[in-house]
């Protein structure tokens, strides 16, 4: 609503106003009750302000909030799909110390708010056993450059600016893409560029821990059917096959 029509409105209720505190007038003829009432109904208006403008106001942002978290948990589902899942499945397999990861990914056990806080906090130190080689970064570079038309149209979704950790995971994840494109012959690249692309995917590898485990709770609320199937998709389990919680299906 711009400017103007919000002043018409005003002046109109305003007016609309007036014309019913004459016809009180006009009915009943009592100008002393008439002002008291005015001006105990005017007394009132802080009161009514403050809880239009603050507890109404809170909870449509509450309920914005809500919208936006769903419709952006929907894009990381979509990530992860398309993307993510493919990504932790190759770096799994290089990963030296996956055994551990894979202990602490586990989801036999079921998830609760201790079980993601502790994957959080693993999410945060984890580091990536990356191998001698670049045998890792060949197939995360022939990954993403397979998957760089869907990147570009993640990268452009402007709701991803509401989601600080899942954009994180996607500008670790483009910064790698666009790293290896301005590479002719990645096979030939130095040991210490290979050290530096390996810290990169070792950030983007704890980006997507971290924020798998948060999609995951927020879709165990929202839809549990969702959340047992993704569950049971869970790639840092390895080849251990699907989890004992698929039973709960």
């Amino acid at each position: 609503m711009n400017i103007k029509r919000t002043v018409l409105l005003g002046i109109m209720l305003f007016l609309f106003s007036v014309v019913l505190y004459f016809i009180n007038f006009l009915l009943y003829g009592d100008a002393h009750h008439l002002m008291e009432s005015f001006t105990e109904e005017l007394a009132f208006m802080p009161v009514y302000v403050f809880i239009t403008a603050v507890f109404a106001e809170r909870m449509l942002s509450r309920s914005e909030k809500a919208e936006m978290s769903r419709r952006t948990n929907a894009l990381v589902g979509t990530f992860y799909n398309e993307v993510g899942y493919d990504m932790v499945n190759k770096l799994f397999e290089f990963d030296s110390n996956s055994e551990t990861l894979k202990t602490e990914m586990s989801m036999d056990s079921g998830l609760d708010s201790q079980k993601v806080k502790a994957i959080h906090r693993l999410a945060e130190t984890y580091t990536y056993g990356a191998p001698k080689g670049k045998e890792d970064i060949l197939e995360i570079g022939e990954l993403l450059s397979a998957k760089k038309d869907f990147m570009l149209i993640m990268m452009s979704n402007a709701s991803l600016l509401e989601k600080d950790e899942f954009s994180e995971l996607l500008l670790s994840v483009n910064h790698i893409h666009e790293a290896l494109k301005t590479i002719d012959d990645i096979s030939a690249i130095s040991d210490d560029l290979v050290d530096h692309f390996h810290s990169d995917i070792q950030k983007a590898y704890r980006c997507l821990i971290g924020v798998w485990v948060s999609y995951l709770s927020f879709i165990k609320n929202e839809d549990p059917y969702l959340y047992m199937l993704a569950v049971g998709k869970n790639p840092f389990r390895g080849k251990a096959g699907a989890p004992k919680v698929m039973h709960e299906i």
